[in-house]
């Protein structure tokens, strides 16, 4: 196996080690300045504004069931993707995420916050998570990626911006996003 050694350096992207049957993937550290510049720009935006109207267009579809996929709901899903383990803990934590994105209609301001966690998490796991299921990675593993380059790496960005969102509401974002048919568990 291959080892990642990184000393003394700064890493602007992602670096990637392993061997036939393990990959690793050390995401880049997160910049919370990214949300706060989103987080400007939204305040400089009135509810009469095309880029404000795209973009809450553009949250609506996160919560809403993708199109052309068959909705089958979050149990079935995980069921499906050989992840029964995680089916009463998902539930949960989708039930509370859909609870309070509900009561975020009305602020702009947690609208781009929940929008830019539920766009980051659909891209890394499209990107990180997607390949190693379909490589048959182990579930362990799986779960790891899932915490180390998604869970944290996004808590790491919004924790200075929103103290509301801990670790156990991303990943209720994430399943939320399963339910609606944008994450995809089964090969």
């Amino acid at each position: 196996m291959n080892k990642i050694v990184v000393k003394e350096s700064e890493v602007n992207g992602s670096i990637v080690g392993g061997d036939q049957h393990n990959i690793y993937v050390v995401a880049a550290a997160p910049d919370p300045k990214v949300i706060r510049a989103g987080l400007d720009r939204m305040g400089a935006l009135s509810k009469g504004d095309e880029e404000f109207e795209d973009f809450i267009g553009l949250f609506h579809s996160y919560l809403t069931d993708r199109v052309g996929r068959p909705v089958i709901g979050l149990r079935q899903k995980l069921i499906n993707g050989n992840r029964e383990d995680l089916v009463e803990d998902a539930i949960e934590h989708k039930d509370r995420f859909a609870k309070i994105a509900a009561k975020a209609q009305l602020s702009p301001r947690r609208q781009y916050i929940y929008f830019y966690v539920l766009q980051k998490i659909k891209a890394s796991f499209d990107g990180q998570v997607r390949p190693l299921l379909k490589a048959g990675a182990r579930a362990e593993d799986i779960d790891q990626t899932i915490y180390h380059n998604i869970v944290n790496i996004i808590f790491s960005e919004v924790c200075s911006v929103d103290i509301s969102i801990d670790q156990h509401l991303i990943y209720g974002m994430l399943y939320f996003l399963t339910g609606k048919c944008h994450l995809v568990w089964e090969v």
